[in-house]
């Protein structure tokens, strides 16, 4: 697993698969260019129900979800991957002080992003996940409670 991180590094291999869920179509456009700049490969979903189609079928290695989803809530999402067998951690994108996530959800989040347009702290915070994952091997599968 160091490989995700090199892969992000070295700019030769194909990075992480990350699920991007976010309701705010101009914000994920945004989010999706930094992302695939920095080496990940993107799939973008902007509703729960179509996120947690993408996971099923993707398997993504880290999920960005938006805490405000329109339709099926950030939980809803959360939860169902869980549910779907997913051991991606999840970084969640929230204005300041607010998120819906469920307690039981939040400790699925491995980090909190309260303003989601900083890509510089979302790019922090993506590489604190896979630099954990990778250093703990089957970390993949911890919860991760930060609440």
């Amino acid at each position: 697993m160091a490989t995700m991180v090199q892969a992000l590094t070295s700019g030769t291999h194909q990075g992480p698969q990350v699920l991007l869920v976010d309701s705010n179509i101009e914000r994920s456009r945004h989010l999706r260019e930094h992302l695939a700049s920095w080496g990940f490969a993107v799939t973008v979903a902007h509703d729960g129900y179509s996120g947690l189609r993408h996971i099923m079928s993707i398997w993504p290695e880290l999920i960005v979800v938006d805490s405000e989803l329109k339709g099926w809530s950030s939980s809803v999402v959360i939860d169902g991957a869980v549910r779907l067998g997913s051991r991606a951690p999840v970084i969640m994108l929230t204005e300041q002080g607010q998120s819906s996530a469920s307690r039981s959800s939040r400790r699925r989040v491995i980090g909190i992003i309260e303003n989601p347009n900083s890509v510089s702290e979302l790019r922090a915070v993506m590489m604190n996940a896979l630099t954990k994952v990778s250093s703990e091997g089957s970390g993949l599968g911890d919860n991760f409670d930060i609440a």
